[in-house]
């Protein structure tokens, strides 16, 4: 079956301007009220809408509040990445793409498949995005690049901990959005690694639709039927063309089997292209009419044509006016509008960077590790080397909207593309069995970028895409094409200032670190609800990996770190979700003074073991005098839940102590 795929169609977008999206800057004005119910049963109808390769850094490292380049608890020199071939300094900083001076709206992709993507993971030091995907790795967009994905976040819920499934290219991410996994132990065609051919059957597992439809739930991929220029079909995106049971669908007589394949947009024969791609309203005209007729379905999967998918190869404003079009359908239906959740996320990052590592699955967790060394292509022979995580992968945007999220909302808990299914799971019932017990834990549901309490249906002023798509038309031919700055002239990227409001999140970690001798032992706990990953970097050992280890609600964990054997030295920071850091560094030979958090209080509590008293100095130079084989202890201080505190030894540079995170209460807060 001949159709534009992402093989046969890599092409830069271009073309005319389009016409203006259907409803195009709807006025701020109220929905049709919710039903008086304060809980997930006022939610009547759920659309995903995964665009295509784009990291959350690039997209929204600037954004005023999430953890993007001011990011506080960042991960030791990962915003300055290595660079051999900078002369300036051998590091590279991210740069803006400035569509304002530069052609930014075809940026061409960049490595994005299993081994490229975990050699820049690099065993979660993340210090190898550019060795692994070229300098372009860092480059990003501000407001003024992309105004109206800006404004729909900021009128909405954003998260920022909203990981890919795998470090991996399109197909195997898109497989875990719809489906939950990759088959990693190889029964039913997987695993699942590489970006098969399009629109051939493959794989023999169970889908989450196929689970709708025996549970008698309304579904619906909605994807253009034509083929030609980009503008039209959809590019390979619609991974249920993969699967042995639609194809059986598509061919049988009986009506009741064949609506499997009908409802996932299977086809037997492509439209010719009507030339009229261009024009978002033709494009998604099917979904538009079952969102005025009021015969949307429960669960509607869109997906985009090439050149609307926001591929780094099409136009990000292209892609603001599919997304525009899909939002201005929903909203012109008032009663559609106050009872539907639209989740829109990115299947992978492409090879774009992101400052924040994921969490990763420990070694020997089922369902979760693979070979180091996988095929490019599906089809070639097997994968070697010692197991590594499948994912999570790096981070990638999600938007929330709907009226229960609706306010400029940060949501920091860690999700992943199976997110979207377990939110859909607690909504309708249905239960999706691949989903691996490590993902269940470490990822929640979505349901906290909620409140049902207190709907909002009003609807945001947005950007016009249409005049935006209009400005980008005239530029693209007049403007350079974008490339890293110039030797000597880096900037460091600033992010907008101030805080946002905050979802509560289900964590409360803490640890302390101990030296015993020639080791250091951390204790680490979770006094939350939810399980949580923390990861321990020892970056006095060399060539070590990070360490994740994943703490259940209510209980602890331990780690012990070995001191550099020449020195004596250690120096090792915990990372976790939310901005959560300790940092200890030191010698095995400066006094055993030994410090801890009670979240309690807070508190901080100091320990000497020496047989001499010891100053110790708290972040703003005050004092804390601890008596030789005594404690000393004091009270620190918090902003909306935050502390940062730091603490150094007289007489001992190289000692020194972090603890940062947030004091969860349950209650909505703002950003650090």
């Amino acid at each position: 079956m001949a159709a534009v795929s992402r093989r046969t169609f890599m092409g830069g977008a271009a073309g005319a301007a389009a016409a203006a999206s259907l409803l195009a800057n709807l006025p701020q004005a109220e929905a049709a009220g919710p039903r008086k119910k304060a809980s997930l049963d006022d939610v009547e109808h759920v659309v995903i809408l995964m665009q295509e390769n784009r990291s959350f850094d690039h997209y929204y490292g600037t954004m005023r509040g999430v953890r993007g380049f001011a990011d506080r608890a960042a991960l030791r020199d990962v915003v300055r990445q290595p660079d051999l071939l900078r002369l300036d300094g051998g590091h590279l900083l991210p740069f803006r793409v400035d569509t304002s001076k530069v052609d930014g709206q075809d940026l061409g992709d960049l490595l994005h498949d299993w081994d490229t993507t975990h050699l820049a993971w690099n065993g979660g030091r993340y210090n190898q995005w550019i060795l692994a995907k070229s300098e372009m790795t860092m480059s990003y967009f501000d407001t003024g690049d992309i105004p109206f994905h800006r404004a729909l976040a900021s009128a909405y819920t954003i998260c920022d901990h909203y990981f890919c499934s795998i470090q991996g290219p399109t197909t195997p991410n898109r497989l875990y959005h719809w489906t939950g996994t990759i088959d990693p132990d190889g029964a039913a065609g997987g695993p699942a690694t590489a970006n098969p051919p399009d629109y051939q059957p493959v794989y023999s597992w169970t889908t989450y639709p196929e689970r709708l439809q025996a549970a008698g739930i309304s579904w619906q991929v909605y994807a253009n039927d034509e083929v030609g220029d980009g503008f039209v079909g959809d590019y390979g995106d619609n991974p249920l063309w993969l699967f042995h049971a639609y194809h059986d669908a598509l061919a049988s007589a009986d009506p009741v089997k064949r609506q499997l394949a009908e409802r996932a947009s299977l086809r037997t024969a492509w439209k010719p292209d009507s030339g009229l791609g261009q024009n978002v309203d033709h494009v998604i005209a099917q979904f538009a009419a079952d969102c005025a007729g009021g015969t949307l379905p429960a669960v509607s999967w869109v997906v985009a044509p090439y050149g609307y998918s926001e591929h780094p190869a099409a136009r990000p404003v292209d892609g603001q006016a599919y997304v525009q079009g899909v939002l201005n359908a929903i909203w012109g239906n008032s009663e559609l509008a106050a009872s539907t959740v639209v989740l829109i996320n990115y299947d992978e990052n492409d090879g774009f960077y992101d400052h924040l590592p994921p969490p990763v699955a420990p070694d020997g967790t089922p369902q979760e590790m693979l070979p180091a060394v996988q095929p490019i292509y599906a089809g070639l022979p097997p994968a070697f080397g010692p197991p590594t995580p499948i994912g999570l992968g790096p981070r990638v945007p999600m938007t929330v909207i709907s009226p229960w999220s609706r306010g400029g909302w940060v949501n920091s808990q860690v999700f992943d593309h199976t997110s979207v299914l377990r939110f859909l799971e607690t909504w309708t019932g249905v239960r999706e069995d691949n989903i691996s017990a490590w993902r269940r834990s470490i990822c929640g549901d979505l349901t906290s970028c909620f409140d049902f309490a207190s709907p909002d249906p009003t609807i945001p002023l947005l950007p016009d895409t249409a005049v935006l798509r209009r400005a980008a038309d005239a530029n693209e031919s007049k403007l350079p094409k974008p490339s890293p700055p110039p030797l000597g002239q880096q900037v460091a990227p600033t992010q907008d200032a101030g805080p946002a409001p905050a979802r509560a999140v289900p964590y409360q970690p803490n640890a302390d670190l101990a030296v015993d001798g020639g080791a250091v032992t951390i204790s680490m706990a979770n006094a939350g609800s939810a399980a949580l990953q923390l990861t321990v970097y020892a970056h006095h050992l060399l060539g070590v990996d990070a360490s994740p280890h994943d703490v259940a609600p209510g209980a602890s964990a331990s780690a012990s770190v070995g001191r550099d054997v020449l020195t004596g030295a250690y120096d090792i920071d915990i990372h976790g979700p939310n901005g959560f850091l300790r940092q200890a560094a030191g010698n095995v030979t400066t006094p055993g003074v030994e410090a801890s958090l009670d979240l309690a209080g807070p508190r901080l509590t100091l320990r000497n073991g020496s047989r001499h008293a010891q100053t110790v100095r708290v972040t703003g130079g005050a004092e804390l005098n601890v008596p030789a084989q005594g404690t000393a202890s004091v009270g620190i201080a918090t902003d909306h839940g935050w502390y940062d505190v730091a603490l150094t030894l007289d007489g001992h540079t190289a000692w020194s102590r972090r603890f940062a995170g947030h004091l969860e209460n349950g209650q909505p807060s703002v950003t650090g």
